[in-house]
């Protein structure tokens, strides 16, 4: 099994290492603890934030779509008042 360091999980996914140090104390993934108690992660963890970073990427579609529809409703409302 290969591990990476936090480094180079960084520079895979795009996520910043402060980032994928938040989302472990929240829980959200689990290094596995090696060679001096230091943190590295295996290709089951890459995934994991990957994951992570596409629901994000989800949710922000969809909160834009609900945004969008939100004002063309209130451009709606407002043409009908004039």
């Amino acid at each position: 099994m290969k591990y990476y360091k936090i480094s180079e999980v960084s520079k895979l996914t795009g996520v910043p290492t402060e980032t994928i140090r938040y989302w472990e104390k929240k829980g959200l993934i689990k290094p596995d603890r090696k060679f001096g108690n230091r943190r590295f992660y295996t290709y089951k963890t890459i995934k994991k934030i990957i994951e992570i970073v596409e629901s994000k990427e989800k949710l922000k579609i969809k909160s834009s779509k609900t945004i969008k529809e939100e004002l063309k409703e209130i451009l709606k409302i407002l043409k009908d008042i004039q």
